[in-house]
């Protein structure tokens, strides 16, 4: 992992944030609040309202941290507070977590870096670019002859780079001085390329069942947390304030939760169909902001819409998102 880690005050604007990307040259910084504590992350890609971007956009942070020209193309976002458009809630990994379960961890989520937590501190940040750097500093040779050749296969695909077990042993020893020696001509026959393919799919397939039983249960895991979890009053206020903050922004909702299907009742078939009486299937924390946003905000005006954000590989209903709404 990168230690100490580079860091974002909450109360931090976009402009500060991106100023302090370029003058590190990173892409993203976890976002922390008075008490130090890690509460989200911003990107590049968040900086600029756009996730999952294809690298760093330096071109734009540099016209963000300039000032006359990002508010002539980005209008008053610059000066915005960070917490308004990180991401959160915060996905994070700890100090003694093997390196097969951050790489499993990272194409879960589809995120670029994990903040590493010790006893509720942040202590580091560890990124794709430090798994390459692992499996660049790995020799080959021992790799292959202990079970750890497994790893580096399933690594390098992780991290999207291309394959490193076709290049010079990275053990170091340097190119050899002994002459060549004649070698016997390779013989190539159709059988052993099909045990390739075989061997090819049987590894993928491995790799895939492992990451979806790392998501099903990172899945369960937020599912018990939200049914324990209840909205405290500070909780509710924050909520309200970055909604606020949204709204002078330009905004016209906000994002309140986003949660699994499996939190609703049935699995958030009405949400999906727009189907009269989805309130009634919500539970856990999702149960709570509704029952507040009826008693405290509906007089108001506010709305309250649920939507599904994402779906699985199945086409199955993933994620769906509670929006506090107040457009016209």
């Amino acid at each position: 992992m990168s230690s100490p880690p580079v860091v974002a005050a909450e109360t931090a604007s976009v402009r500060e944030v991106a100023r302090l990307m370029l003058d590190h040259g990173v892409g993203g910084v976890p976002v922390i609040d008075a008490s130090g504590a890690a509460i989200g992350v911003a990107s590049d890609g968040d900086l600029m309202g756009r996730r999952d971007s294809d690298g760093r956009r330096d071109w734009w942070l540099r016209m963000l941290v300039d000032g006359a020209p990002s508010q002539h193309m980005f209008g008053p976002g610059g000066d915005r507070p960070v917490r308004a458009v990180m991401s959160a809630p915060l996905i994070t990994i700890s100090p003694g977590a093997p390196v097969q379960e951050i790489a499993e961890a990272l194409q879960a989520h589809r995120i670029k870096r994990l903040p590493v937590i010790e006893d509720c501190r942040l202590v580091g940040v560890v990124s794709r670019a430090d798994l390459l750097c692992v499996v660049e500093s790995v020799p080959k040779t021992r790799l292959e002859e202990e079970s750890g050749a497994g790893i580096l296969r399933f690594l390098e695909s992780l991290i999207g780079g291309a394959s490193l077990r076709g290049v010079v042993d990275r053990g170091g020893g340097g190119p050899s001085r002994e002459a060549p020696q004649a070698q016997k001509p390779r013989v190539f026959s159709a059988s052993a390329f099909r045990n390739n393919v075989r061997a090819f799919k049987a590894e993928t397939y491995d790799r895939r069942q492992a990451a979806r039983r790392e998501a099903e249960l990172d899945r369960r895991r937020q599912i018990k947390a939200l049914l324990d979890h209840h909205v405290s009053a500070q909780l509710w206020r924050e909520l309200l304030e970055h909604a606020e903050l949204a709204a002078r922004g330009g905004e016209q909702e906000l994002m309140l939760l986003r949660f699994p299907s499996d939190l609703c009742s049935d699995g958030g078939r009405k949400i999906d169909v727009v189907e009269k009486g989805w309130e009634e299937t919500l539970r856990g924390e999702a149960a709570e902001i509704y029952d507040r946003w009826r008693k405290e905000l509906k007089p108001q005006g506010f709305g309250l819409a649920a939507r599904i954000v994402s779906f699985d590989e199945e086409g199955a209903i993933g994620d769906i998102g509670l929006y506090l709404t107040w457009g016209e």
